[in-house]
């Protein structure tokens, strides 16, 4: 979709409208992490990366594009020749977006208002910088369009709460914060009160809309067509009436979270309280019913992939591609009747591709996984009647080097030092992320990403406030505590370019410990069961803990995935990849005199 030729459209139009940059940003109306095509086609016609995050800044005669630690090697390959400088956001050599328009002089920014948030403007004026409003993706040719999917209700059993119960809550929260409505703009948020998920993203069961909330009235605006049954105590109205619908009630004391709703929104209303949507940290803390319920397809996950590992070492010598390893894992998670999506495109990644966070393979662009390898990485996850589902495992199958041992071994003892963690209530994620990091930092090493996210239930697979990162920015995420019902990701890894990537993932639930005079104290509850590789560890770096708590780990998987086969093989290779391991026994060296 990419050409060189586009820059030149947009700093045609820039020059003709008096502009000297335009941002593009990788975004929707509604600041989804994941957008639909339609919305990402912009920015890919403007320029060839793919991943899922960046901002392109197009000036009158250059051109940059930002975006974080995980994508910095692709992003690398695949600006090149396309005349788009890459910009590592968070490296301390790279200065920030807006320092680098001040360096630039660039005095007549324009962006779309629609696609970022009135918290977003606010930060460039404190910096100095004025942005105009100005879409021009007018200049897209082939644009996808919408889905016009229908949205889908989940049956109550699968909630703690009914849609009611949450919106009533929510009703409480307002009369705390002075407010005598809700507009909600994100859309797993609205998806998560109303108990009701769609297909507009792919991977992620959410639909376009914005939801308001007050005791007057409830209203979602949406393409009427998409709905087919009644939300009970919700009015339907179409998606664009929503601008309308504000300014009839622009003086109403109306609660908005200004850092996730967009500036064109929020110029509807002259009387807004701003504060994070109540359903937000709701959502966040989930119920006995969705945990018990994510335990259990947590199980039905982790089958899916013993049976893929199983597949992968039968077959490792027939040539097959990333691709068709990523597409074989998808039939073996579409066994089980309870899933209905991927939560993610699968991360099927072997020798250096690994090295790239984010790479997922393609039909058309691929690897060939052999034993000439040393490793194949692979990221997945599904979307089921019962959870959302996050996993990564090394399968480790060719000459692994001492190297690759130690950073093996090393990710593992920083999985298990925060899974052990136990921490006072109002502790964040940024303040235990370091227990990870620990044994990496010690040898000069680290994974220029966070150690973990927040995961939905039965919706984004990515979900706030709560994670591990090492530090807080103003703005941004990590700062919320920790608390009991909060699912977690822990995912560090060693990513050496040209080389190899390394990553293991767990997913945690928080749960209370215990209580004692000095407060309440939290720990994490594993709730992936899925064997972790045990060939190419260096059981001289493990402590006799560590290979105690792996064992006791194995021991629990293999007790809970049992259970759900009686294939004779498949069990008995469960067996083998839970086996208990032991560290080598020092030999006694006996001096006679």
């Amino acid at each position: 979709m990419f050409k060189v030729e586009n820059l030149k459209k947009l700093r045609d139009e820039l020059l003709e409208d008096g502009n000297d940059a335009y941002l593009v940003f990788t975004s929707d109306p509604h600041d989804s992490e994941y957008v639909a095509q339609h919305f990402l086609d912009e920015r890919l016609f403007f320029c060839p990366f793919t991943g899922s995050a960046g901002t392109l800044l197009v000036t009158k005669d250059e051109a940059y594009f930002y975006t974080d630690g995980r994508y910095w090697i692709q992003a690398g390959k695949q600006l090149e020749g396309s005349t788009i400088k890459l910009m590592k956001d968070g490296d301390p050599k790279t200065p920030r977006l807006t320092k680098l328009i001040k360096e630039l002089k660039l005095e007549k920014v324009a962006a779309n208002f629609s696609m970022i948030s009135k918290s977003y403007i606010d930060n460039f004026e404190r910096d100095g910088i004025k942005l105009n409003d100005k879409d021009y993706s007018y200049l897209v040719e082939g644009r996808t369009e919408l889905s016009d999917s229908k949205i889908f209700k989940l049956d109550d059993k699968l909630f703690t709460l009914t849609s009611k119960e949450k919106i009533e809550k929510i009703y409480e929260k307002l009369d705390e914060e002075g407010a005598e409505a809700n507009l909600i703009s994100n859309l797993d948020d609205i998806a998560f009160i109303l108990n009701v998920r769609g297909r507009d993203i792919p991977c992620n069961p959410v639909f376009y809309s914005y939801l308001y909330l007050s005791k007057k009235e409830n209203v979602l605006f949406i393409n009427p067509e998409k709905v087919d049954f009644e939300i009970e105590g919700v009015k339907i109205k179409p998606y664009d009436e929503v601008f309308e619908f504000l300014k009839e009630r622009k003086d109403i004391p109306t609660l908005v979270d200004v850092g996730r709703t967009n500036a064109k929104i929020c110029a509807c209303l002259n009387k807004i309280i701003a504060r994070k949507n109540p359903s937000y940290l709701m959502k966040a803390i989930k119920g006995e019913v969705e945990i018990e319920n994510t335990k259990r397809i947590q199980e039905l996950d982790g089958l899916a992939l013993v049976k893929f590992w199983k597949y992968l070492e039968e077959n490792i010598d027939k040539n097959l591609s990333e691709y068709d390893y990523a597409e074989k894992l998808k039939e073996f998670r579409y066994e089980s009747d309870q899933l209905f999506d991927l939560s993610f495109d699968t991360i099927s990644a072997v020798g250096a591709n690994a090295a790239q966070m984010h790479y997922e393979p393609t039909k058309e662009i691929h690897s060939i996984v052999s034993k000439k390898e040393m490793q194949l990485l692979v990221d997945s996850g599904g979307q089921y009647y019962g959870g959302t589902t996050d996993t990564t495992r090394m399968f480790n199958f060719g000459n692994l080097t001492d190297e690759y041992k130690h950073d093996y071994t090393l990710t593992l003892k920083s999985v298990i030092a925060l899974t052990k963690s136990i921490f006072l209530e109002g502790v964040s994620g940024v303040t235990i992320d370091m227990k990870a990091r620990q044994f990496m930092w010690e040898e000069g090493m680290d994974y220029k990403c966070g150690t973990g996210h927040g995961v939905g239930y039965i919706l984004n697979v990515h979900e706030g406030p709560n994670n591990f990162r090492p530090k807080s920015r103003p703005g941004t995420e990590g700062i919320d505590a920790i608390v009991p019902g909060m699912v977690t990701t822990i995912e560090p890894g060693v990513y050496k370019n040209e080389k190899y990537g390394i990553r293991i993932e767990n997913n945690l639930v928080c749960v209370p410990a215990f209580e004692t005079s000095d407060g309440k104290f939290f720990k994490f509850e594993t709730i992936t069961y899925v064997p972790i590789e045990t060939r190419g560890l260096d059981l001289d770096l493990l402590t006799e803990g560590e290979v105690e708590r792996l064992n006791e780990y194995h021991k629990d998987v293999y007790n809970r995935l049992s259970k759900l086969t009686k294939d004779v093989k498949l069990l008995a290779f469960l067996k083998e990849k839970t086996r208990p391991i032991r560290k080598p026994q020092k030999k006694t060296v006996i001096k006679y005199l």
